[in-house]
């Protein structure tokens, strides 16, 4: 899935999540995967764009 220059690869027993532009990337799995797939979901709910989620949440300081 293709979210606001991001791209969301859920595997089911793991996710991954790439930004376009620089190419940083990062991985979860197991309950950080899960956790990650709650947090997003909810986020949809309220509207909130992927990239506001991931800084609100500090996935950003994941990319490597």
């Amino acid at each position: 899935m293709t979210i606001g220059g991001y791209t969301l690869i859920d595997s089911g027993y793991g996710l991954s999540v790439t930004e376009y532009e620089a190419g940083w990337s990062f991985f979860l799995s197991g309950d950080d995967a899960q956790k990650f797939r709650e947090e997003w979901e909810l986020a949809q709910e309220y509207d909130i764009p992927f990239g506001h989620f991931l800084i609100d949440h500090e996935y950003t300081t994941l990319f490597q």
